[in-house]
Parts: structure tokens; sequence; C-alpha cells
């Protein structure tokens, strides 16, 4: 029998406080309208075609404003309140001597403090890129590195996913893209919304993915829109706005551009100080990394594992490493079962550990979700439990932690999560019931005859406020049973001594709040696991004496 410490099961009222705050479906094409009277008001506003077509480049140069914020590391699960680039200095080049986008990008960006766990004197992100479209297409890093992880990057193409994903955002940035809508003819007429609901004519080309809507005013592109189906969000948009334009050599040109997601969220500022045209750029400035052949595994692609929602916000946060690389052998091989009086405890030790706690009812709890890796869990639990999973409980709402969970959700297991996050979840394609909620500060409690799994919520923490740990302990606890936890993100064994001390310390007022023992074997998603007090002698803490006997949440067995 399953005994539950607190057990909300509530159906909320979710579609307005999700973060996302998604559109309620992709905008269609308008059969009524007519795109051309469009495209060709847009090249007259810009300046007119013979203007246009005597640009051979052109260079954003931005000093002033670089700044961006990421979805998938807000402490709050409502806003954006954590800075991925807290400011930096940025130039864009285009080349429009070749009929496709060929764009350049030179960045220096200072990093916002919570990077601090990866580069712990928060060394700037200092990379150039060259992106180029076409039947050849690929994106390639020239210098630098583009990945937080990995201050020491080699040059060269990047994977094919991400290649794609970056062609499109350089179509969404070329200055001119209006005019490959013309050549392309594949234009059609568009409505589209802004913030402020306020709708807008436009012209949609299926063949790059992109909508623009015209300022009606100045007739000028005002929005690039892209369209992707976030795991969270549903159907979202991805805007470029544009706008304070200057002429350059008879042509019109922006000078700042916000990306706004979902028409809600600010998710990067920039602004150019500068615009120039038709430069004498120095010989190799668009060349091509080695001889020129882009590897099979670097030739643009899609997959739809990886929407453009993921990968645009893995890669704005600079932790886009490519696309998951684990597999089922490795999975089954890291499987092991730690402690004979906790049977029900699995540990699956890959680069993002997870846990299974399978009960004497047939439930099976996976204990955080990344993605992608929760397919095979799934399938693990099957082939090797015989059984399926019937809950699953993220760390927190993190989407390195999360984004799995829809997969999950799409076999019917239930979701366990704290109330103040359940939101969150909300446009997933659920069941009644299919959330289950416990309160803030307090904690869900299941357990058979023999294994007992508490998941807690922290009460909100710096890292974020819907954050909770598991204490997985014997139904029958003595003064020597074995103790495990399991969390994410608040220590790692790897960078404990250079990382936010505050996390920490967070964590440790919570064991302590719980009387959690010291002897408790500490399993975390990132990094080595080890005893506890290895983890608690970097804060320099000291810690009460307690026995397994004295944990909050120990519940009674029958």
């Amino acid at each position: 029998m399953v005994y539950v410490y607190h057990l909300c099961n509530s159906i909320l009222a979710f579609a307005s406080c999700a973060l996302g705050h998604h559109v309620q479906a992709w905008e269609q094409n308008t059969p009524t309208g007519s795109p051309e009277p469009l495209i060709n008001q847009g090249i007259s506003a810009l300046g007119g075609l013979n203007s246009i077509s005597a640009i051979k480049n052109v260079r954003y140069i931005g000093n002033s404003i670089l700044r961006s914020k990421g979805l998938m590391l807000s402490i709050s699960v409502h806003g954006l309140d954590q800075a991925t680039i807290a400011a930096g200095r940025q130039n864009v080049t285009f080349s429009f001597e070749q009929p496709h986008v060929k764009q350049r990008i030179d960045t220096i960006a200072q990093l916002g403090a919570t990077w601090t766990f990866s580069r712990p004197t928060l060394e700037p992100m200092d990379f150039s890129h060259l992106v180029e479209g076409g039947d050849d297409g690929f994106a390639a890093r020239l210098r630098g590195s583009s990945l937080v992880f990995d201050p020491a990057q080699p040059e060269g193409y990047m994977d094919g996913l991400l290649a794609s994903y970056l062609i499109t955002e350089a179509n969404k940035w070329d200055p001119l893209l209006i005019r490959t809508i013309l050549t392309n003819k594949k234009a059609t007429y568009r409505v589209g919304k802004t913030e402020a609901g306020i709708e807008l004519p436009g012209v949609h080309d299926e063949s790059i993915g992109l909508t623009i809507l015209f300022h009606p005013d100045t007739k000028l592109p005002y929005i690039i829109r892209s369209y992707e189906d976030h795991p969270f969000f549903g159907p979202s948009t991805h805007d470029l706005l544009v706008y304070n334009y200057v002429e350059v050599d008879g042509v019109e040109f922006p000078r700042r551009f916000k990306t706004i997601y979902n028409n809600k969220h600010v998710i990067a500022d920039y602004a150019a100080d500068q615009v120039l045209s038709n430069l004498e750029l120095e010989e190799g400035f668009f060349s091509r990394p080695g001889t020129g052949t882009v590897p099979e595994d670097s030739i643009p692609t899609r997959d739809p594992e990886y929407g453009f929602a993921e990968i645009g916000e893995t890669a704005s946060n600079f932790v886009w490493s490519g696309p998951y690389t684990g597999t089922f052998e490795a999975l089954d091989a890291s499987a092991e079962q730690p402690f004979q009086d906790v049977p029900g405890l699995w540990i699956l030790n890959m680069v993002m550990r997870q846990a299974v706690v399978e009960l004497e009812d047939g439930s099976v709890i996976v204990l955080d979700a990344p993605p992608h890796q929760s397919k095979l869990v799934i399938d693990w639990v099957q082939q090797r439990l015989g059984k399926n999973v019937t809950h699953v409980w993220p760390t927190h709402h993190h989407h390195d932690h999360s984004f799995g969970v829809a997969d999950y959700a799409a076999i019917g297991a239930k979701i366990i999560v704290p109330e103040n996050g359940a939101p969150y979840y909300a446009r997933l394609n659920l069941t009644q019931g299919q959330i289950l909620t416990y309160r803030r500060g307090d904690a869900m409690v299941l357990k058979d005859s023999k294994t007992q799994l508490a998941l807690v919520d922290m009460q909100g923490t710096i890292h974020a406020e819907d954050h909770g740990y598991a204490f997985i302990s014997s139904a029958r606890p003595t003064t020597n049973s074995s103790t495990a936890l399991f969390e994410a993100d608040h220590a790692n064994l790897a960078t404990i001594d250079s990382a936010d001390h505050g996390m920490l310390q967070e964590l440790i007022d919570v064991l302590v709040r719980d009387r959690v023992t010291l002897d408790t074997y500490f399993f975390p998603v990132h990094g080595p696991d080890g005893n506890l007090a290895d983890f608690l002698i970097p804060s320099g803490t000291k810690y009460p004496v307690y026995s397994p006997l004295d944990y909050r949440y120990n519940e009674p067995s029958y």
C-alpha cells in the first residue's frame, strides 16, 4: 500500500499563469489578402529595388547594448529574472553577393552572475560565427567558444541541427529579407498580432519559415516572426522586433533589435550604434573553415526530436553541445541498487544522474526529467523492471531538468510538483488528475513495506522557486538504516569550492530543518556522488547530529 503525506489533486486554472503566454494556434495564411502589394510597399519603404541591389554588404556595430535572458533558467515560474548576457559588444555583418543569406557574428559577451557555476570568474564569451544558407549551407565557429562549459572549443563546423536553426536566425536578422521573399516567389498573405493585440499585415514564406509583419505607418519591416512548438508552452511565436531605422546609402536599416517570445518576454536586446555598408572587407572575412567541405554531420538538418524551441534556448544560453548521445546500453550498465535495506531505489549514473523508485503496488517514480534521456528511462523501466513509469518528479522547472516531463506525461505518467510549479506544465496534453501537487514547504511521501520516498519542497531557493529534494530510506528505519538524498544544482563536488555557497547553504538549511542525518549518501544530478559530509566540508558548517529515526517526514509502517 502507498501512503501519501499530502496530495493535492486539483484541477488548476492554468492557462493564463504559465510562463509562456502561449498563442492559441499558429497564425494561418489569409486567403483574402495578397502578398504582392505588401512586398512592393516594403521594398519601396526600404529605398527601392535599385538601391537595395547596390548594397554588397552591411555591418551592424554594437558597443552599447547587448543583453539577454534565458527562459530555461529563471528562478520564477512566471517570468524572466536571470541574465545570460549582462552586457557586451557585437558586430553583425551580412554579405549580399550571393542569392542566399551569409552572416558573420563577432561577439564579446559578459555573462550573468548565474553562470559562476561553470565559469567562476565569469570569463566573457568571446567568439565569431559564420552562417551561410543555400544548397551548401553550414554554420561554423571561426574563433573562440560559444559553449559556456568549454572555453577552448575547437574551430570548425557546428552540428547540422544547430546549423539549421542558426540559418533560420540569420535569415530573420537579414535586413534585406524582403528581397529574398520576393525572389523566392512563395509568399502568402498573413496577419499577425503584436504584444498589444494589434493586428498587422504581413507576408509569410514557408520555404524559410518566416513571416514579416509590417509597420502600419512606415510600411517598413517591423516584426520578423518564426513559429515554434515549445514543449511546455505549445505553439509559440519567436519574434525579432526591429525599429529605429537609419538611411545608409539610400537604404533603410534598423538599429534596435529585440527578441520577444510569445508576445511577452524580451529575451534579447541589441542596439547597433553604427550601420556601415559596402565595406572593403579584409581578405578571408567570410571564408569557410578548413577545405570548405561541410562534414556530413554538419549539413543542416531537422529532427522532430529537436525543435527550434529547444535548440534556440540551449544555444542562446551557451549550453547546446549537440544532440543527446546516451544509449540504452550505457544507461543499463550504469544502473545500480545501492542499498540492500532500500530495495526500491535504483540509481542511473548517467551524465545527468537520475533515480527510480519502485514500490510494491506497481508504482514506478522517476526522479528528475532531463530531455531525451527520458525515452531511454521509459524503455529501461519496461525492459528491466517489467513495469511502466507511473510518476515523474522534476527537481525543478529548469529545462535541462524538466523537458523530459512531456515524454513521461505522454505515456500517462502522473507529474508530481509543488503547487506553485503546477502552472508551468499546464500546456502539456494532460488528463484530469494527471498533476499531483503538495503544498509549499511541505512534502509528499510514498512508501510500501520496505521503501519510503519523500518528495520535499524547499520553500523557494535562489535557484528556482519550485525546487525540491528527494529523500529515500527504509520504510522501517533504524539508527543504522541506509538513507539517500537526491537533488539537483545546489551542490556539485566537481565545482563546490568555487560555486555560489549561497545555494549550498540553502540546501544545508533545509536538510537541518528536516533533520536529515549526516550519514546520508548524496546522489546529485550533476557531478560525483558521495557522503553528505563530503558536500558540507567546503561550507564550513557545523552540522547537528541526527539519526534516520529523526527525519521529519518519516511515516509509520503498518
